[in-house]
């Protein structure tokens, strides 16, 4: 199974289609825009999304984050997820 069909996985047992997303460098919120085309090749896309860098979020300020109505994200660069 593809990163992308585990994540859709764990997304229709968690009922909820918003996530944040960790990579190395970036903390991701967003909702998860569930198409079967649109996701795939272990990618994501996500709708109304926020980056901030993962070193300012963990000291709970994120002062210079960015806001996208799309964003498309590898999920090869995912260090980990939680849908909330």
């Amino acid at each position: 199974m593809d990163k992308a069909k585990h994540f859709k996985k764990i997304m229709d047992k968690s009922d909820s289609s918003r996530v944040i997303i960790l990579t190395a460098h970036y903390q991701i919120v967003g909702n998860v825009y569930d198409c079967e085309e649109c996701n795939k090749d272990s990618c994501v896309n996500l709708t109304n999304a926020r980056v901030c860098n993962v070193k300012d979020s963990y000291e709970g300020v994120c002062e210079n984050d960015s806001y996208y109505d799309w964003l498309h994200v590898n999920m090869d660069s995912v260090v980990a997820f939680s849908f909330i």
